[in-house]
């Protein structure tokens, strides 16, 4: 897969323990990787990175990535030569009530782990995960990456500011050091293992675990839904192209098949999803604070200049996501992993995508 450039790569992904991190990771094994040096503050015991064994096959550190001299030991002790920047404060309603801790994990870090790759001098490519939150609230159309980077909100503006800061680096330092760096852009990303509360899919699966019916506090905004694994494979498709013409130094959004998607409609395919005749209910939230409405992102540019597209309907999502969150305490969660993890695999094979051809 991914031409086999990750075939004996030494790899440091920050943010390992985290949602996409685990699967990020899981994803650079079983394309080859050698080694995985993963960095994260913490390693929350139901983690599906802690609950799969991962850190028995990872080489695991814990500290801060805003810690510029840890992370930059790392890369020159295991002479790293791709990296993953994943690690940040991902919740909105968490940086609207904590800014500032916020601020130094996505921009101070951010900024962090940009010096450590450039005073290493071991690490030949970068990719680094940012946010559709990047962008300026342009009302509604599809966002492409020649729109205004200028996020309203805290967490918003903490991620147009990594954005910014990634490209400052490229322009004034990568491109004369020989290394090639790439932006990724996701809208919410969905899957299984992702506990963070004031998410749609995590609330839903939780409430109907217990019984309950799903709060949708705001079931009219749309958002692109996109798969963990379809855009692990974004990630990495540009990680492998990095090097080609017009690609490093580059943002790219990545983004699923359906768009437009309105909450109350993504609350009722879980529910469906889930069977046992569930169903959700709206209850207006009690601490209203600025979100754009609606937001999805045109992929066409990575479409054309990395040939990628996404494995999955939004349909074939969400019927793995249920079944990892109904399955994940009844079967070795490793092996459930894996298994959706080939599943993916194999039907981007099916679909001829280039990321998952055997070469």
């Amino acid at each position: 897969m991914y031409k086999n450039f990750y075939h004996e790569k030494t790899v440091l992904v920050t943010g390992v323990a985290g949602f996409k991190g685990a699967w990020l990771a899981m994803a650079l094994l079983d394309a080859g990787a050698r080694k995985i040096i993963g960095l994260d503050k913490e390693q929350l015991p139901r983690s599906n990175f802690a609950m799969s064994g991962m850190d028995q096959v990872v080489t695991y550190v814990q500290g801060d990535i805003r810690d510029q001299s840890l992370v930059q030991r790392l890369l020159t002790k295991y002479q790293v030569e791709v990296v993953f920047h994943l690690a940040a404060q991902p919740i909105v309603r968490t940086a609207y009530r904590n800014p500032m801790e916020t601020i130094g994990s996505n921009v101070m870090g951010t900024a962090s782990v940009l010096e450590a790759v450039r005073q290493a001098g071991t690490v030949t490519r970068v990719v680094v995960a940012t946010s559709d939150k990047a962008y300026f609230d342009k009302g509604g159309d599809l966002y492409t990456e020649d729109d205004r980077l200028q996020g309203n909100d805290i967490y918003s503006a903490s991620k147009s500011a990594a954005d910014i800061l990634t490209s400052s680096w490229i322009k004034n330092y990568y491109c004369a050091d020989g290394i090639h760096c790439g932006i990724v852009r996701c809208g919410n990303i969905i899957g299984g293992g992702d506990w963070s509360s004031g998410r749609i899919v995590t609330d839903c699966v939780t409430a109907l675990a217990e019984g309950r019916k799903p709060d949708i506090h705001n079931p009219d905004m749309v958002r692109d839904y996109f798969y963990v694994l379809d855009a692990i494979s974004g990630y990495m498709s540009l990680g492998a192209e990095l090097d080609g013409d017009g690609i490093s130094g580059e943002g790219f959004n990545f983004g699923p098949h359906d768009h437009d998607i309105e909450n109350k409609d993504l609350a009722t395919r879980i529910c469906d999803s889930w069977g046992d005749d569930a169903g959700w209910q709206h209850t207006p939230t009690q601490e209203p604070f600025p979100e754009i409405r609606k937001q999805t992102l045109s992929w066409e540019k990575a479409n054309h200049r990395l040939n990628w597209a996404p494995a999955y309907s939004l349909n074939e999502a969400l019927h793995d996501t249920v079944t990892w969150y109904k399955d994940w305490e009844k079967e070795p969660l490793a092996e459930l992993n894996m298994v959706l993890l080939h599943r993916h695999r194999d039907r981007a094979k099916a679909e001829g995508l280039s990321w998952a051809a055997e070469n």
